[in-house]
């Protein structure tokens, strides 16, 4: 069957689970010029070892779904994480290609519709991220490489949730991996509240006026009620949503705390999530280079809107990556 008017993207063949029945097509690249696809596996068929061996035995490891099953896909990869996440066969580089593009399409859905079922699901995938970020080193790296860098709110939220835990992880030596299970839960969802902004002011291509800014500080407290209403993270997490524009000299939303009112893993929070707004795309500002990010925040470290100390420590942590 041959379909050049389709758009395909290439997976690995081990995404694939054993057993597992695949919701979407899949095609193999044929022809002379190697630049046609053929179904080989349709929706609702059952992947077994057989078929695995098969692909494998004539040299195939990329496999190819069509943008319309795209959605199916990373469904299908969001309800087999935890086994991707186990499985040794994947490289480390494919692995966090994988969960990133997942956490995205999930973290779309949370910040669309973010009732409680959803949030339920983006914990189960924030898991799975915090087990990674704690006993995966080089998987970890690939994930702080690939954040992207076009801003955008579910995008920021990812980006902010890897490189804050994976920071956390480096600075605090005697936590547990439930309690990192606690602190992931808040520095992925620190933006929850942007959900019931209305869209014209989170999207605005340009600077907020007056009333829009107004609106758009009351995030980290409707995050809070949000995700305190829904009982889902613990009081340790809430907190980090809450605080995470706070800044140490007052001059932070929502409540103005100052020094030490503002919680250490509020701080680490605030520190990243301006960090990575200053380093992504957005409408009215081209990204800064990491350098320049650092040096802007170091100025006002100086006017002591951060703390001094955990920036000089995100310095060295993110100096080795």
């Amino acid at each position: 069957m041959k379909t050049e008017k389709n758009i395909f993207f290439p997976i690995d063949l081990s995404v694939l689970r054993i057993d597992e029945v695949n919701p979407f097509n899949f095609y193999l690249k044929t022809g002379p010029a190697n630049n046609e696809y053929v179904l080989y596996s349709k929706k609702g068929s059952r992947f077994t070892e057989e078929l695995r061996l098969e692909l494998i035995s004539n040299g195939v490891k990329i496999i190819f779904i069509p943008d319309t099953d795209h959605m199916a896909y990373l469904e299908y990869v969001e309800w087999n994480l935890q086994n991707i996440v186990n499985d040794k066969s994947i490289s480390a580089e494919e692995k966090s290609t994988i969960i990133y593009n997942s956490s995205k399409h999930l973290f779309t859905k949370l910040f669309q519709e973010p009732r409680i079922e959803t949030i339920l699901r983006t914990k189960k995938v924030i898991n799975h991220l915090v087990d990674i970020i704690v006993s995966d080193q080089k998987t970890t790296e690939y994930l702080i490489r690939i954040t992207e860098h076009d801003y955008a709110t579910y995008t920021h939220s990812i980006n902010v949730g890897i490189l804050s835990l994976a920071f956390a992880k480096s600075i605090l030596k005697d936590v547990s991996k439930k309690e990192f299970y606690n602190l992931g839960s808040g520095f992925f969802l620190h933006d929850i509240g942007k959900a019931v902004i209305p869209l014209d002011i989170l999207n605005k291509k340009g600077p907020f006026g007056f009333n829009d800014w107004m609106i758009m500080k009351t995030h980290p407290q409707k995050g809070y009620k949000m995700l305190k209403k829904a009982g889902v993270i613990s009081e340790e997490a809430s907190t980090i949503v809450l605080q995470h524009h706070e800044r140490t000299d007052g001059s932070g939303y929502p409540k103005g705390l100052k020094g030490n009112e503002i919680s250490f893993l509020g701080k680490i929070c605030s520190i990243v999530d301006s960090f990575d707004a200053m380093t992504t795309n957005r409408y009215y500002q081209p990204a800064l280079s990491s350098f320049e990010a650092m040096n802007i925040i170091k100025g006002k470290m100086q006017d002591k809107k951060f703390d001094s100390d955990i920036f000089k420590q995100f310095v060295t942590f993110f100096s080795n990556k």
